[in-house]
């Protein structure tokens, strides 16, 4: 799977996101973008830093115009709050900064009513989100997510139970004034050699696919962990979907997907609800595929659990209908192998059935092929351990049978010798392996013709 190739469309990115979401690795990183998406239509309800500071200035009645705030970013700003609030009021900077938290705590007590929980929060389940990082204080993705998600403030454990969505908090809660990062000093605090919380954050993002709504990836100790997810830990190849992903609102969006200079997925929007909308439709179909999928695989199962005769029979008798079944089952191992090994050990008693009568000989031939063919349709490191010691042992028992003396099938001799070579170094290793562990002693003596 690994990342999104390149020139993909736009419905190629949501499919991605989609796959992510079934695999059970898509996270979210949430910024103050997706709270005002949720609560301002008609009027302004949630504010940006920007306001927030502002606003936190006249309930500490500092005027905010005076403050300087060219050149400088919104934590210094709020540091220089806290000094003509300390300097006005001759009180220290660390009672200023906590009266700015306590205004920041009071002033994002926001939280959706039913209609907008049952809008966005529709939005979210479609989604499905593995974990859900945010920089806002407020606890509207909690009260969109009732009862499937728990909050986390900064220096607590990313843990959750199970089946429970976490919301990591990165800069700290509302019901947690004292917790808040809001400040410069808090920055430089939350900055300091933390290897859990940037380990973790990396490891996510490299294990996981991030998509960004209504955040800029402006944080230095998120743009740390993605540096890291890319660079310290870059080694593996992904069979796993994985990618950062931004939805960015434009007033008139760019249809087709791209990358900017740091590396991440830009899918334009002109509103949040927009993608929500459109991602919400891939997600539908991709949902009724999985479903069809899924009814067939259990369908198949049970016609394995409890197969008729005649499939058994086929299965031995006609190539190509085994070469479809094995392909299937290397597809979905984990939702086949316990269904199929009860089929395989039905099969191969009906070759030992077929082997009683006197020269039947052939039936050792068609027990061997069925046992090669297993073997031979999976990749080495990815064939199921079951069913590894089940070929393992079957082709102990028919070893024996396997050579040109009498009471051996020539035929299973022929084909012998014309497909060992197709048996991978590794399987054969595994071979003699797992022959030696467990005294396989006439798949010993077969293997040393190799």
């Amino acid at each position: 799977m690994g990342r999104v190739a390149a020139n993909v469309s736009r419905k190629d990115v949501l499919r991605f996101i989609s796959e992510s979401a079934s695999y059970g690795n898509l996270g979210l990183f949430i910024g103050a973008g997706f709270t005002k998406a949720v609560l301002n239509d008609a009027e302004e309800v949630a504010l940006s830093w920007g306001d927030l500071l502002e606003e936190a200035s006249s309930k500490l009645k500092v005027d905010y115009t005076k403050i300087p705030k060219e050149g400088v970013n919104f934590p210094e700003v709020a540091s220089r709050i806290c000094e003509t609030y300390a300097t006005e009021n001759l009180s220290s900077f660390s009672v200023a900064l906590s009266k700015l938290k306590g205004a920041i705590a009071s002033l994002t007590c926001w939280y959706p009513d039913a209609k907008k929980r049952q809008r966005f929060g529709g939005y979210l389940s479609k989604l499905d989100p593995d974990w859900i990082i945010t920089t806002n204080y407020d606890l509207v993705i909690e009260a969109l997510q009732t009862g499937h998600s728990i909050p986390i403030g900064p220096k607590d454990q990313l843990t959750r139970p199970r089946g429970i969505v976490p919301v990591y908090h990165l800069h700290g809660l509302r019901t947690n004034p004292e917790g808040i990062i809001i400040a410069q000093e808090d920055y430089v605090a939350l900055f300091r050699p933390n290897e859990y919380r940037q380990i973790k954050l990396a490891l996510m993002m490299k294990e996981s696919t991030a998509l960004l709504l209504g955040y800029g990836l402006g944080d230095v100790n998120v743009l740390t962990a993605l540096d890291w997810s890319k660079n310290v830990f870059s080694e593996g190849a992904l069979d796993y979907p994985q990618d950062v992903i931004q939805v960015l609102r434009k007033e008139n969006p760019f249809e087709k997907p791209y990358r900017d200079r740091n590396g991440l997925l830009i899918i334009e929007t002109n509103e949040l609800t927009d993608f929500f909308e459109e991602f919400g439709i891939v997600r539908e179909e991709a949902l009724e595929q999985e479903k069809k999928q899924q009814e067939e695989l259990a369908k198949l199962t049970e016609e394995m659990i409890n197969p008729q005769q005649e499939n058994i029979d086929k299965f031995i008798d006609d190539q190509s209908f085994r070469q479809s079944n094995l392909s299937i089952l290397s597809q979905f191992p984990v939702h086949l192998i316990a269904g199929f090994i009860s089929f395989l050990d039905k099969c191969i008693d009906e070759t030992w059935r077929r082997s009683k009568p006197y020269g039947a000989f052939e039936a050792y031939n068609q027990n061997l092929i069925m046992i090669i063919d297993i073997l031979t349709a999976f990749e080495p490191n990815n064939i199921p351990p079951a069913l590894f010691q089940t070929a393992a042992y079957s082709l102990d028992r028919v070893a024996i049978f396997i050579g040109r003396m009498s009471g051996q099938s020539f035929a299973a001799a022929t084909t012998w010798e014309q497909r060992k070579a197709e048996l991978s170094q590794e399987i054969v290793t595994d071979l003699r392996d797992i022959s030696h562990a467990l005294g396989y002693s006439n798949l010993q003596q077969l293997l040393i013709t190799i």
